[in-house]
């Protein structure tokens, strides 16, 4: 059966040594740290809120898929603060999970600043990328699978399944009468796929076998137990430089941040407990 999200043909693309960084908004020193930064937008029981303070707002929205306009924003920020001077009037930032809290957020920023300024105005350059493509996209050979299963409730049902196909039963009709999986009314069908796009123990599954043969022992995942049938192979060009150039330039820019990362780590005196 398919995962739940299906990885890519070039798994290494989507690894990266620092996720928990890379996926977090770039901040850079650099941004609305200008006079109109200081540009007073209101002023809520005395406390200023700047164009700054607007622009934080605003693109905290944004990494939340939201867009909003100006005036939703200054509403927004203007509702915030005054619950925010509430919370503070009751003593809720000495509560200690909140202070922990509040701390964790300032070390996050903090991090992400670092990490911005160490990348800005440094992109890999061609011959970086290039390079990357050719030892690691560039060389893969993968092959493409199309088979079709028939999936059961318990593994008693898939072996009388087996029997059944030994004894000469069509596959197809087999997994339109028998099968659980939504494939099962177009015969079992799962069109073609990557070794990657399976749980692992389908996809070894379905790699053992040789064209228009059928496992002879129920496979088990999550989702139940399978008959499989293999009908054909193919092999699978790598995607060209152009089509993956973006991910190539997240990937080295992924490498450069746990290069600083293990950098900071081989300087510093850490004690686990």
């Amino acid at each position: 059966m398919r995962k739940m999200t299906p990885r890519t043909m070039m798994t290494i693309l989507a690894l990266s040594a620092a996720s928990l960084f890379a996926v977090q908004p770039k901040v850079t020193l650099g941004a609305d740290n200008g006079a109109e930064g200081d540009q007073v937008i209101a002023v809520v029981n005395g406390t200023v809120l700047t164009m700054r303070d607007l622009a934080a707002y605003a693109r905290t929205a944004q990494t939340r898929g939201q867009q909003i306009s100006r005036e939703e924003a200054l509403k927004g920020i203007i509702d915030r603060e005054l619950v925010y001077q509430d919370a503070l009037g009751k003593g809720l930032d000495k509560l200690p999970n909140v202070a922990s809290e509040l701390n964790n957020q300032r070390r996050t920023v903090m991090a992400n600043v670092a990490i911005g300024e160490m990348l800005n105005g440094k992109p890999p350059n061609e011959a970086e990328m290039r390079k990357f493509y050719d030892e690691n996209v560039g060389k893969q050979r993968l092959k493409e699978y199309k088979a079709s299963h028939i999936l059961l409730e318990t593994e008693g049902e898939a072996k009388a399944v087996i029997t059944e196909l030994d004894k000469g039963g069509k596959f197809a009709e087999l997994a339109k009468s028998k099968s659980t999986g939504p494939t099962g009314s177009k015969g079992g069908d799962l069109g073609w796929f990557t070794p990657n796009q399976m749980v692992p123990s389908f996809s070894a599954a379905a790699a053992g076998l040789q064209k228009g043969k059928y496992t002879k022992v129920p496979v088990q995942t999550q989702f139940g137990w399978h008959v499989i049938l293999l009908e054909d192979t193919r092999d699978v060009q790598p995607p060209k430089f152009e089509d993956v150039r973006e991910r190539i330039t997240d990937a080295l820019q992924n490498d450069r941040i746990g290069a600083y990362v293990q950098e900071l780590r081989d300087k510093a005196k850490i004690e686990t407990k």
